[in-house]
């Protein structure tokens, strides 16, 4: 009786094709908000992660800054996030590199937690309510709002991008997703979702160059302190070029292949997609190339009439073949007509 295989976990099988396929930043940033909200079962994590005014300035809680975007405590903001972030950090990961894409993300929640902050002190200022100091700004969903915003500011006037059952013009789209989620919240929106928009916007029309990592540094980083964030698993290499355009994902047409001198598919100069860096392999490039399974020249298949022809040509090795078999034929003659000779020497001798 043959023992049958024990049947494939459903769960394991969706983790090892998410952690195979998802470019390493993205996967970070998911897997950060997934903890999160595992945690938030028994802790809401953001009562120490998110950016309160009054505890980030008056007990100079700055970590919040930087963290507070990598947390969630709900379900549905879960799910929105992967069908969101998951698609979109995907795509712009592959184009600009994970070095880029992290450093992006990490600019984005800065600023816009520096700028609530400042918001929120200011009406503390003018109302002298103590409740601006209290409120929060936290969740993936400020970073998503902002790159949403920055892809689609410098899409063309004539663009539009599907809203569920309509379309909308793409530089709109934010706003109309930001009056979607006034509604699902009866009618009001957080600060920060709102100044996320903003700086994605200010990003998008060339406002926000500064926070832009050039290439000469972006390489010296990775050969630094980064050296050990290279080797992940799921890291992209970073433009060939040295800088790189922010474009409208959807729009933009995506490159097939990394030559190596960062062109793209469409010919223009800039960044390449590469495929991911395994931790053991330090030449990726080489790796990912297939290798062909015949030898001789690449692209003929079978019974076609490149192949055909090719093999009706007579090769230079093929002129060579009647020269050797004439000399071995002669050099088994004269074996032949040395033996024979022997023979006859040695019957000679015996009469």
């Amino acid at each position: 009786m043959t023992s049958q295989p024990p049947p494939e976990n459903p769960f394991l099988s969706a983790y090892e094709s998410f952690y195979n396929n998802t470019p390493l930043v993205t996967r970070m940033v998911f897997t950060s908000i997934t903890t999160t909200y595992l945690i938030s079962w028994f802790y809401d994590p953001s009562l120490m992660i998110a950016n309160i005014p009054g505890l980030t300035i008056g007990k100079f809680q700055l970590y919040r800054i930087v963290i507070s975007p990598f947390t969630c405590n709900q379900l549905l903001s879960l799910i929105f996030a992967y069908l969101s972030f998951v698609t979109s950090g995907n795509k712009i990961e592959n184009l600009i590199g994970s070095t880029n894409f992290g450093a992006l993300l990490l600019s984005f929640g800065i600023i816009i937690n520096v700028i609530h902050i400042l918001i929120c002190g200011l009406l503390f200022v003018v109302t002298r309510n103590p409740m601006w100091l209290m409120q929060p700004s936290y969740g993936v969903w400020m970073l998503i709002l902002a790159v949403i915003a920055a892809e689609c500011a410098p899409a063309d006037p004539s663009s539009k991008r599907r809203f569920f059952f309509m379309e909308v013009p793409t530089r709109f789209y934010p706003c109309v997703l930001l009056v979607f989620f006034a509604l699902f919240s009866g009618g009001s929106i957080p600060i920060f979702y709102v100044v996320s928009i903003g700086v994605g916007y200010l990003y998008g029309f060339g406002k926000l160059d500064f926070i832009r990592i050039k290439g000469e540094r972006r390489k010296q980083m990775e050969a630094g302190v980064l050296r050990k964030f290279t080797t992940r698993h799921g890291f992209v290499q970073g433009p060939t070029g040295g800088d790189w355009n922010f474009v409208d994902v959807e729009s933009a047409p995506q490159p097939v292949s990394n030559n190596g001198n960062g062109t793209n598919a469409s010919g223009q100069s800039g960044w390449a997609p590469t495929v991911f860096r395994s931790p053991d392999n330090s030449s990726s490039n080489t790796a990912s190339r297939p290798t062909p399974a015949f030898g001789g020249s690449a692209g003929q298949k079978l019974g076609s009439s490149s192949s055909s022809s090719t093999r009706s040509r007579p090769s230079a090795s093929s002129n060579n073949v009647r020269p050797d078999r004439e000399a071995m034929l002669a050099a088994a003659e004269r074996r032949a007509l040395l033996a024979s000779s022997r023979q006859s020497n040695d019957e000679a001798k015996e009469v």
